[in-house]
């Protein structure tokens, strides 16, 4: 009985969240991302089109894998399933095979904004240095595949926090491939230096500096510009738009990953079995796919894919109205002839 008080509501509402909002906001934001990838697959005129497509890309890749890696095992934890059956198996083999995928794709989308901050900084501030630059889809395209290398290489030693072991379940013919905390995780040394030193400065700190630096900047720089004619007000108004869509990506970013920052300074090995912390742990996740859910909302109010589009079908809708009418006026002359 003190267990259940000890644990109540925290394990009740970490059973709503893990059962009911993430499973939901995981299959509605993956459909948002496709949606945004399809539009912007057809559309390549806007400098930021690339990087919005890796980063919808990134997002749909979280929150695939927290399909796998946060929602199974909480699924086979809340209904008390069997602990060697098939569901045991798959979450053993997603939370030690997808974990570091997660953590990369986070990392890809934050250096991603980081780069293309810079790049449209220089473009907007400095608009004569990439006047000779090449604008192949290729040079656009290799600094991103290069990110996501570097994001994928910063998190590889998540793969090695894993011991891996086959576990044959007792009087019975069956097999379970399990895995335990490495000799790596279990190192003070390394916890302290990744978690609390690389990850924070390279994930947060330093993100978070050179992006708002930035943007400021660009922003000063357009509201200070005079205007020399109507395309370049129109070119200044798109730029702001850009500019606007970028602060709103990482302060958003920033809002669902804070809790993901401070809970890396707490003792794990203290609070792992305290149901408060694990309800803390269920939310951080939960908000880190928010904010991949709630991205491609942003890219519908500030891009103008989603505005073009929706021109585009009004005015294919416009048309085929108009096509029909032409082609009923003449039915009509002949009756009114007979």
């Amino acid at each position: 009985m003190d267990e259940y008080d000890d644990s109540w509501p925290w394990r009740f509402m970490g059973r709503i969240i893990d059962l009911y909002f993430l499973p939901f906001i995981c299959l509605t934001g993956l459909a948002l991302n496709v949606a945004c990838l399809i539009v912007f697959s057809r559309r390549h005129s806007h400098p930021l089109v690339p990087t919005l497509i890796v980063l919808s890309v990134c997002d749909s890749l979280q929150l695939l894998f927290s399909l796998f890696v946060l929602f199974l095992p909480a699924l086979h934890d809340h209904l008390e399933m069997d602990r060697f059956g098939l569901v045991a198996q798959i979450a053993y083999i997603a939370t030690g095979t997808l974990a570091g995928g997660l953590l990369a794709s986070n990392c890809a989308s934050i250096w991603t904004m980081c780069y293309v901050t810079i790049q449209r900084h220089q473009a907007i501030v400095q608009p004569l240095s990439t006047v000779n630059t090449d604008k192949s889809l290729s040079k656009a395209v290799l600094p991103l595949i290069g990110i996501a290398i570097m994001a994928l290489l910063f998190n590889a030693p998540v793969w090695f926090q894993y011991s891996w072991s086959i576990f044959r379940v007792e009087g019975t013919s069956r097999w379970l491939l399990i895995h335990q905390p490495s000799t790596l995780w279990k190192n003070d040394d390394y916890r302290f230096i990744m978690h609390k030193i690389f990850y924070p400065i390279a994930v947060y700190l330093i993100p978070l500096i050179l992006v708002s630096v930035l943007n400021m900047r660009m922003l000063s720089y357009i509201a200070l510009r005079r205007i020399q004619s109507v395309g370049h007000s129109r070119r200044m108004a798109r730029e702001r738009r850009s500019t606007y869509l970028l602060i709103s990506i990482v302060v958003l970013f920033f809002l669902c990953h804070t809790g993901g920052l401070i809970i890396r300074f707490v003792d794990h090995q203290k609070y792992e079995n305290s149901a408060c912390f694990i309800f803390l742990k269920d939310l951080v996740n939960v908000l880190f796919n928010v904010n991949s859910f709630a991205n491609p909302m942003l890219y519908f109010f500030f891009t103008k894919q989603f505005k073009d589009l929706r021109t585009h079908w009004a005015t294919n809708w416009t048309s085929s109205a108009h096509k029909n009418l032409l082609k009923t006026m003449p039915s009509c002359k002949s009756a009114s002839s007979l």
